[in-house]
């Protein structure tokens, strides 16, 4: 297993854990799904990956390892191949310092667990498509107002402008 895999199967323990003892019997949890941490992998200075739980499936973004630097504001954006993304930075006990981006919450709209892993991966995947990053959309320019003026006597003279 490679260590960003290993730091992915760390939160999946972790949320494991919430998951038997303070989410335990919690309306917004989906009991058809699992714990399940996917695609975890080097990006960059972080490891990168998604966990899926039974009341979210987030985007995350961890330090290499338990004493690797890790930004200490409250937001880190990143930018991938289909655009930029903001995560909000916290705290686990026991983990360290994570950035999560919520890809859905809560998972009532998933009927079992291999739907959530597929729509989960899915996502994570499109980060890396730069096809569906858009340039920003630029207004096309109004049309030059064509006038009788203009049209039989060429260009018009701007506001002001004296007749020689």
């Amino acid at each position: 297993m490679s260590d960003a895999a290993a730091r992915g199967a760390r939160l999946a323990d972790f949320y494991r854990g919430v998951h038997e003892t303070a989410m335990r019997d919690s309306p917004v949890c989906n009991e058809a799904l699992a714990v399940e941490a996917l695609g975890f992998r080097d990006f960059g200075p972080y490891v990168l990956g998604v966990v899926v739980t039974p009341w979210f499936a987030n985007l995350v973004v961890t330090a290499p390892g338990p004493d690797a630097p890790f930004p200490d504001h409250a937001q880190l954006k990143l930018r991938f191949p289909a655009g930029d993304v903001e995560f909000n930075v916290s705290e686990i006990a026991g983990f360290g310092r994570i950035a999560s981006c919520s890809l859905f919450s809560p998972m009532d709209d998933f009927a079992d667990h291999e739907a959530a892993t597929l729509a989960a991966q899915a996502s994570l995947d499109a980060l890396f498509d730069p096809n569906l990053h858009e340039a920003p959309k630029r207004e096309p320019e109004p049309a030059a107002e064509l006038d009788r003026r203009t049209l039989f006597g060429g260009r018009r003279r701007a506001a002001g402008e004296l007749a020689s």
